[in-house]
């Protein structure tokens, strides 16, 4: 993508949209693909709809203990899921003092799906042309390039691993 502010990185996962989907649509599965290492748990079930909330609490070295509050923003089984993270300044910990004043999210995450030979193209985009606090956008971006392959090879290991219930 040839835009500064945001990143896109794509593999083919040999396995059919819905297994994959099935994956990114389940927070509760989402530490078994994160390539950041910042996932720690998450307190909410599949994303079944576009406006549902779910939480996830992470971790980064440099930031600490957070939760983070994750907005779905698209939402089309087999087809497309995307969130935006904010921190949740209800949740105690040292990151929401230091942010203070600060206005945090404006970044989202997006998988979009399609048919490829032997399987799945997932291409997921990382984009935080939405953030509107340059304090805030100082932190951007969160995840790396590398990062973001490494999730979608965690993803293609994670689906293609799975037994096929039918």
């Amino acid at each position: 993508m040839g835009d500064a502010k945001q990143m896109e990185v794509s593999r083919v996962v040999h396995a059919p949209a819905e297994r994959v989907f099935a994956v990114l649509a389940d927070p509760r599965r989402h530490g078994a693909i994160d390539g950041s290492g910042t996932l720690r748990s998450t307190e909410s079930g599949p994303v079944t709809a576009a406006g549902q909330v779910f939480t996830m609490h992470m971790h980064h070295d440099d930031l600490g203990d957070y939760r983070s509050l994750n907005t779905v923003t698209e939402f089309e089984p087999g087809v497309v899921v995307g969130w935006a993270p904010r921190l949740d300044t209800d949740f105690e910990c040292e990151l929401v003092g230091k942010l203070a004043g600060i206005r945090t999210g404006g970044h989202t995450y997006t998988y979009r799906l399609r048919d490829a030979d032997g399987g799945t193209e997932v291409t997921e985009t990382y984009d935080w042309s939405g953030v509107t606090d340059p304090r805030f956008e100082a932190f951007c971006p969160f995840v790396t390039r590398e990062q973001l392959a490494a999730g979608l090879e965690k993803l293609a290991r994670t689906v293609e691993a799975a037994p096929v219930v039918t």
